[in-house]
């Protein structure tokens, strides 16, 4: 008696969706009905995909904050808390790619500032600017990539908050930060 052999499973010539572009569509999708809050209530019981080791965490601001790989603090930070010089280079390649600034800003609180200076290490993270506002946060614990904001293609930029594309390679190549 033949048995039948288990089918094999096909595959599509198309890419499933990005996780920035499944994001923009749900938002696209309920407009302005939805505060921060609700929609991100809403996107944590859509199916969204993962990408990259990055995963969906929240929506706030026109940011949306992914969850990372879990990391080692001392595979980011050198003895002074400054970023280490490897990560430090990728980003700085990123930036050039992406048309963007690089920062490195402190990590503490307003309100912890003096005794972590004090203790002679204050972490930093990344932020990658345009011209008119940050466009994505990196930090050890978080990922923020900036899905709606203001768009040079506009006169008075005031007047428009566009959705934000960087091309479907952005969570891939800032997954490079995140690898030990």
């Amino acid at each position: 008696m033949n048995t039948p052999s288990p089918a094999s499973p096909k595959r599509s010539a198309k890419p499933g969706p990005h996780l920035l572009d499944a994001i923009q569509a749900v938002r696209g999708s309920v407009g302005d009905g939805l505060n921060d809050d609700e929609l991100t209530r809403l996107l944590q019981r859509t199916a969204l995909p993962t990408e990259a080791g990055f995963a969906f965490l929240s929506f706030s601001d026109d940011f949306m904050t992914l969850s990372v790989p879990q990391q080692e603090l001392a595979n980011w930070y050198p003895d002074k808390g400054w970023i280490v010089a490897g990560k430090e280079r990728i980003a700085r390649a990123l930036a050039r790619k992406y048309g963007l600034s690089l920062y490195k800003p402190v990590d503490v609180a307003s309100s912890d500032w003096l005794a972590q200076a004090e203790s002679g290490v204050i972490h930093h993270h990344l932020e990658f600017c345009d011209r008119w506002q940050t466009v994505i946060v990196v930090h050890p614990q978080y990922l923020k990539v900036r899905q709606f904001g203001e768009s040079p293609a506009h006169r008075y930029v005031r007047e428009t908050h566009c959705p934000l594309k960087f091309g479907p390679d952005l969570l891939q190549d800032l997954s490079a930060l995140y690898q030990a």
